[in-house]
């Protein structure tokens, strides 16, 4: 049997938490999951909550931090601004409703929330950043931005997922 790292923890979090929501982030469904002892839990985390903010900072990484990364390969704003959409356009496809369960579990822990703030205030700051240099109007740029983080988190809420080619219509103005 392969080791149980870390990242194989924090995987399944992220996995629960999208698929079944906060509910199952318990320390016995994940040992039961990757069949393991509470033991093994404890020997990468202190806590529960150490594990919490483990998967909040594992989510952070991978949906702020490296779509940050990957749109800076860009050479223009505008380029940059393609390469986030398309990759915000790819994740919406790829998991089902992260980010609502993370927005579910921020207004229900002020710690958590705390966090899921900075989180989302850093996507947004960065947006801002690349629509002032699109637009020469800092207040048009800032509405842009209020424009595009509502049109994510309305294909999010949407009650049906979308097409690739559905997803793209929505974001057209800005690709």
């Amino acid at each position: 049997m392969a080791e149980i790292t870390k990242e194989i923890w924090l995987k399944l979090g992220l996995k629960l938490l999208d698929q079944e929501g906060l509910g199952a982030l318990k320390i016995g469904r994940l040992c039961q999951e990757l069949a393991v002892t509470k033991g093994s839990f404890y020997h990468w985390f202190g806590s529960k909550l150490d594990f919490d903010m483990a998967v909040l900072h594992f989510w952070r990484e991978i949906f702020t931090e490296e779509f940050i990364q990957n749109a800076e390969i860009g050479v223009s704003s505008q380029e940059k601004l393609k390469r986030l959409i398309i990759n915000c356009i790819d994740s919406l496809k790829i998991e089902s409703r992260l980010e609502i369960e993370i927005n579910i579990w921020a207004h229900q822990e002020p710690l958590i929330g705390s966090f899921v703030k900075e989180v989302y205030t850093k996507r947004f700051t960065y947006l801002i950043e690349l629509l002032e240099d699109i637009y020469s109007n800092k207040i048009e740029a800032k509405r842009h931005a209020l424009i595009l983080y509502s049109l994510i988190i309305g294909v999010e809420l949407f009650y049906q997922k979308l097409t690739r080619k559905e997803l793209e219509a929505v974001f057209l103005d800005y690709l």
